[in-house]
């Protein structure tokens, strides 16, 4: 492109200082000129904005494509630790309904209470997401309602999960710091100790309540911005 800038401009020179021709051939042919240089320049301009547009947009397919992926992944992985937490509450429960003559019998013949260690918390897909957005890519995406959608799942519902988990986990060191203090004591009685027995009735509480964020918030934030990008990737 210079280089064919720099031919025009001498083409303009060479025009001004042509003796042979009258001031309006001159104008006329240095006019020419300059509309080559302008629409040349233009179309430059324009072809390069449009490739880089181009290459934006394939940019972001691949990352809609890979997103969608992850959010599968993560919905998987959400339906594996929901399970998790009915599972060890329903082990909670079990102890919670134990009574005293019960676990004296259950100690006597030298058999143990199963209380479930389970640190619950899904692994969320968030490596894509992260490294788009922190190279200040999200931009790409063209659908406002889409890119919307995508910051709320990951700055809000990715973030309730861990915080919903962390509380949870929280209180289940709770109760094995309880465990560690009665260690002296024998377990049938720690079992029906009432506030123990009160802290298990919270971590139980805990477990229903964030089987309820992965269901009503979480899954189905992830389930619907799938289906937003499928409609974006088809388009």
């Amino acid at each position: 492109m210079q280089d064919e800038i720099i031919k025009h401009s001498k083409k303009i020179q060479s025009a001004m200082n042509n003796k042979n021709h009258s001031f309006k051939e001159k104008v006329k042919e240095v006019l020419t000129e300059i509309f080559i240089i302008v629409f040349a320049v233009t179309l430059s301009i324009w072809l390069h904005s449009w490739s880089e547009h181009r290459h934006q947009q394939q940019e972001a397919s691949v990352f809609l494509g890979n997103l969608k992926d992850d959010l599968e992944n993560d919905i998987k992985n959400i339906d594996i630790e929901k399970k998790a937490y009915q599972e060890s509450n329903i082990k909670y429960e079990k102890i919670l309904a134990l009574t005293t003559p019960q676990l004296d019998s259950i100690y006597k013949s030298k058999n143990k209470v199963d209380f479930p260690i389970y640190s619950h918390g899904p692994k969320m897909n968030i490596a894509n997401y992260e490294g788009f957005k922190s190279s200040g890519k999200i931009g790409y995406i063209e659908n406002e309602k889409l890119k919307q959608k995508i910051l709320n799942y990951y700055q809000i519902f990715v973030p309730a999960i861990s915080e919903v988990d962390k509380y949870y986990n929280d209180f289940l060191f709770k109760c094995f710091d309880k465990m560690i203090e009665n260690a002296d004591q024998p377990e049938e009685k720690l079992y029906s100790d009432p506030k123990f027995k009160k802290t298990i009735e919270f971590l139980v509480k805990l477990g229903k309540n964030n089987i309820r964020v992965y269901d009503q918030n979480t899954k189905p934030e992830a389930t619907e911005l799938i289906k937003e990008i499928e409609k974006e990737m088809n388009k």
